[in-house]
């Protein structure tokens, strides 16, 4: 069972979208026409075609662009790679549009209809506009989606019955052959499927009919999988230049979507990736943005890169974005439910550091860790913000159940305390009531230290940390309990 998926404007959409008439154009320098246009070109009587001189005449704004092969290969490309979260089997035809072989998906999706529509809405969401047929054979699934007829057809008989309607212009094969058919006065393919099969195949050759037969499940018809690169590397050209992140942002939402049809398909998550943003005549500029933890949430990756493009001042217009990824690290805490696919799992501060982290830059945002060391101004150090519990930072390790021995707040040096009758005085007598807890240590770095430590209460209640120097006997206050 094959959907074909055919995209009659890709050469169009692979420079995204815009509101103000556009259109591609081909042809020779000196003579170029109209390839396809967008619905705001076509208001003012463009169409494909059409002499590019005289389009522009009806619509003076018009803009225009060379056509992209290469850009429509690269989308395919990453179509391809989006497509593979329902089916690992997808062919690709050049420059038209994608067969997937499902027959093994459509329980999986709940049905043909229910994986046809599911398709269809992603196409639609990353700006796609396509005609999509399921079919026993692929070459006749692809006959009927190019011409328009988008059917959910699951046996053979009926896909032949369906075909023998079809136009015989409607077929891929030789103009020279379409001419000779139509000459004997053919218009369909049932009128030919009535003619002598022998004859007519001298007329127009065997390989004429091996294509019928491939196209009605008479005859095999094997079709080359698409074999997915190590990398995401996806681009998208803009019909004109941008000038604001609000523009750059709505084109690279279709990257993501097309990125995360790929890590569903692998199952598999993104930690790093790279933003590119593409300037005719000057090199381009990257915005790298990293996660704590692997994720295919497209909401939270479009939201760290809103964060990153509007702190980020262009340096020139911006004519192609491209989004690039290169590891897909196993998902740690999340998953897909697994009837309604939607994620689940308990959300954690990782979303609130990642976007601190891109709305502020990564040198601004850090954490606090342990280090291996018992002089409290030693025993802490930076991390990285939401490291990996493994690393011991203080945000991510559990809550005491009682009244910590050290307290969080700690003076940035110890505190001289006055003595009164040998005991400890702020503003009132000190009570010593846990310690001591000695420390001494340090010797080897020229600051060593040797301390015995107690908690003290004053008469209100609060709880201090202090120490008594043992070379002088001299009392300090270190920190103060919360």
């Amino acid at each position: 069972m094959w959907l074909s998926i055919y995209l009659p404007n890709l050469a169009l959409e692979v420079f995204g979208d815009t509101e103000t008439p556009f259109a591609v154009r081909t042809g020779p320098d000196n003579r170029p026409v109209v390839h396809v246009c967008n619905a705001a070109a076509e208001e003012h009587g463009i169409h494909p075609g059409q002499p590019l001189g005289a389009a522009l005449a009806l619509c003076h704004t018009l803009l225009t662009r060379e056509r992209d092969r290469a850009a429509e290969h690269q989308a395919l490309n990453a179509l391809a790679l989006w497509s593979q979260q329902f089916t690992p089997l997808v062919h690709i035809r050049p420059h038209e549009g994608l067969m997937l072989e499902v027959a093994g998906s459509r329980k999986l999706f709940g049905g043909l209809a229910a994986l046809r529509d599911g398709v269809a809405e992603g196409l639609q969401d990353m700006g796609y506009r396509a005609h999509l047929t399921a079919a026993p054979t692929p070459l006749g699934g692809w006959l009927l989606a190019k011409n328009g007829a988008e059917l959910l057809i699951e046996e053979r008989d009926r896909l032949q019955d369906i075909l023998q309607r079809l136009p015989l212009n409607g077929l891929e094969v030789k103009p020279e052959t379409i001419a000779a058919l139509r000459g004997m006065g053919l218009r369909r393919v049932g009128d030919v499927l009535r003619q002598s099969r022998s004859a007519l195949a001298r007329r127009v050759g065997p390989e004429f009919y091996d294509y019928l037969d491939r196209a009605m499940g008479l005859r095999a018809d094997p079709r080359r999988p698409f074999e997915p690169p190590p990398r995401f590397d996806g681009r998208l050209p803009l019909p004109t230049e941008v000038d604001n992140t609000d523009a750059l942002l709505f084109a690279a939402r279709r990257l993501v979507l097309e990125l995360i049809g790929l890590l569903r398909a692998k199952g598999a998550g993104v930690q790093d990736m790279r933003l590119i943003l593409e300037h005719r005549g000057r090199p381009e500029s990257e915005l790298p943005i990293g996660l704590r933890r692997p994720s295919r949430d497209a909401d939270h990756l479009l939201a760290l890169i809103r964060e990153r493009l509007e702190r980020f001042e262009l340096p020139a217009p911006t004519d192609a974005i491209g989004l690039h990824a290169d590891r897909f690290p196993e998902r740690e805490s999340e998953h897909d439910d697994l009837f309604t696919g939607e994620q689940t799992g308990i959300p954690d501060a990782s979303v609130w550091l990642e976007k601190l982290r891109a709305r502020l830059g990564d040198n601004a945002v850090g954490g606090l860790g342990p280090a291996a060391d018992h002089r409290p101004e030693k025993a802490w150090r930076p991390c990285p913000p939401g490291q990996d519990e493994t690393a011991g930072c203080i945000h991510n390790a559990p809550l005491p159940t009682a009244k910590p021995l050290r307290p969080l707040w700690l003076f940035p040096e110890p505190k001289p305390l006055e003595q009164r009758n040998g005991q400890p005085w702020l503003k009132g007598e000190l009570h010593l009531i846990r310690g001591p807890e000695r420390i001494e240590t340090g010797w080897w770095d020229g600051e060593d230290a040797a301390r015995d430590y107690f908690v003290a209460a004053d008469a209100h209640g609060e709880h201090f940390w202090i120490f008594r120097e043992r070379r002088n006997q001299g009392w300090f206050l270190q920190g103060v309990f919360a």
